[in-house]
């Protein structure tokens, strides 16, 4: 999905320790960095570090951001029921949402949204060892959806994002979040 001059906006929303934050900010990295694109993120933390309900609104647009919140969010992320209740607000009616299906049970009325549910924190300890890699997992689950960032983009960064030893374990984490969508 191509800005097209309007902003696009992303909510990430989870607990603390599944890599969340970290996923907004490679978003908004590649964004600039690498599409000459505006970008900004805006990570909400509760007192709670670990296991405390956690969001990040990324804003996109080809145009300068004015105004730095977002109040229309066309992809909602959500990996847990907790940050899906606080954050769900804002979500357009015709966003694209994707919860984890293991632990995001109830979403209420959904009708007016595109719902993925899919395994992001289960497949991604059992297929790639480390929940941490959630962010890239999220990540690549992003750019597939909405075009919001090119795959090669996306793919060159993270090569050069990753410790050396990690890379291809990361790769991995980009192919899993391909192959969940």
């Amino acid at each position: 999905m191509k800005t097209n001059g309007h902003r696009y906006e992303i909510r990430y929303a989870a607990v603390g320790g599944q890599g969340i934050i970290t996923a907004g900010a490679l978003l908004v990295d590649i964004a600039v960095k690498m599409e000459n694109k505006y970008a900004l993120e805006s990570p909400t933390y509760t007192a709670t570090v670990r296991g405390g309900p956690t969001k990040v609104d990324i804003l996109i647009s080809d145009q300068r951001i004015l105004f730095p919140q977002a109040n229309a969010i066309d992809l909602f992320v959500c990996t847990f029921q907790t940050p899906f209740d606080l954050y769900r607000s804002r979500v357009k009616d015709d966003a694209i949402v994707i919860v984890d299906s293991n632990l995001v049970k109830e979403l209420g009325d959904t009708r007016k949204w595109k719902i993925y549910q899919v395994p992001i924190i289960n497949e991604t300890k059992k297929q790639l060892g480390n929940v941490v890699l959630t962010s890239v997992v999220t990540l690549s689950m992003t750019q597939k959806l909405t075009g919001i960032i090119q795959y090669e983009n996306m793919v060159e960064y993270i090569k050069k994002w990753a410790p050396k030893d990690f890379v291809d374990l990361n790769i991995k984490a980009i192919e899993l979040g391909r192959n969940l969508i």
